[in-house]
């Protein structure tokens, strides 16, 4: 009954608003399940799915701290070995406009001490063919197509970008699963809004 309700509220706010911010209220809830996962993620020593969710976060800049999110793309990359998206975050970092002079200047001694040692290049990635055009090669942090610009949607359970035509979509919150990361995870609510799976 409770479900019921805030579904009709919802609808009836998105349909009779103008606002963008409205058009998705569950971008919120979205844009800190992703930053909390991510970091549980690095605490589990998973780099390689931290840095999944990592670069998902780019997508919520409006809704996070922009320091926050390229500080979690900058450690998920560099944990993951991929030293030139820990380069381009450590960038963003620096040109942040709200830092003080003595983070600019931490931020850059950071990057040199980094990059002495390792250059700024990727390890080697898992490539994808695109699902949607079929015509370019999709690496597995990609959370889109630069050929046709399809946006692929997050699986809510790992962050990672869903390329399978199956998956598991809730019936609450429409936010979809991967089916093997379901199984991984042992996850029997959904990982958003907790209804049952």
């Amino acid at each position: 009954m409770v479900a019921k309700t805030m579904n009709s509220l919802i609808t009836s706010d998105i349909s009779s608003s103008a606002d963008k911010a409205l058009t998705n209220p569950w971008k919120g809830a979205e844009a800190i399940h992703f930053y909390l996962l991510c970091q549980r993620q690095l605490y589990q020593k998973d780099y390689k799915r931290a840095m999944k969710t990592a670069m998902r976060l780019i997508e919520y800049e409006k809704e996070l701290q922009t320091k926050d999110v390229y500080s979690l793309v900058a450690i998920a990359s560099f944990f993951n070995g991929c030293f030139r998206e820990c380069s381009r975050a450590l960038v963003k970092l620096e040109r942040l406009e709200t830092i003080s002079k003595e983070e600019r200047e931490a931020y850059e001694l950071l990057a040199i001490n980094l990059f002495s040692r390792h250059p700024p290049v990727d390890k080697s990635k898992q490539e994808h063919e695109c699902p949607k055009c079929h015509k370019n090669c999709i690496n597995e942090f990609d959370i889109n197509c630069k050929e046709c610009g399809a946006h692929f949607s997050p699986c809510i359970a790992s962050g990672m970008s869903i390329l399978e035509r199956e998956y598991y979509t809730c019936k609450i919150c429409k936010h979809k699963a991967l089916h093997k990361e379901l199984k991984y995870l042992k996850l029997k609510h959904c990982p958003l809004c907790h209804a049952q799976i």
